[in-house]
């Protein structure tokens, strides 16, 4: 029966990707939160699963010409350092076996889920003040700024941004 429900739930999530565009991961990560999964193990199964499937979204929009690879470039210019740095001197292996380490990952999630809810309910009114009360140069930089300090914070997948 839990097979099942695993199907169904991807199932879901998936139709309401293609319906919605909103990102896996702000369904996906929960849902297996729910289903019992330790908050790693949601949050890393998702982003494999994730990578996988946007491989291909990708490749498609590359060919139609939807991707700016300037703001792909400075986007990771940002965030690929940042996710390296932060592994590499705050998540280190005693850390990732500790308690803490979970109510971190759980904790962030949270936070990444209410920023993207807000961003999503505000999206059109961000984008027009944007557009009217600053040049294009510094609106670019200001997204790309925020979405690189919030995706950098957290080394994680750009889909929770």
């Amino acid at each position: 029966m839990e097979f099942l429900l695993h199907i169904l739930a991807g199932a879901t999530v998936g139709f309401a990707i293609g319906l919605t565009g909103v990102g896996g991961g702000s369904l996906m990560t929960p849902l297996l939160l729910v289903f019992g999964y330790p908050a790693p193990v949601a949050i890393g199964t998702d982003l494999l699963y994730a990578a996988i499937t946007k491989a291909g979204g990708a490749i498609t929009h590359h060919r139609q010409g939807n991707v700016n690879w300037k703001i792909v470039f400075l986007l990771a210019a940002g965030s690929i350092p940042v996710s390296i740095l932060l592994h590499a001197f705050f998540l280190d292996a005693n850390f990732q076996e500790s308690p803490e380490f979970e109510s971190l990952l759980t904790f962030s999630l949270g936070i990444m889920l209410i920023v993207t809810a807000i961003i999503l309910i505000f999206r059109d009114k961000m984008r027009q003040n944007a557009i009217e009360e600053r040049p294009e140069f510094f609106s670019c930089f200001q997204f790309t700024g925020t979405a690189l300090l919030l995706r950098g914070s957290w080394g994680c997948s750009w889909e929770y941004v």
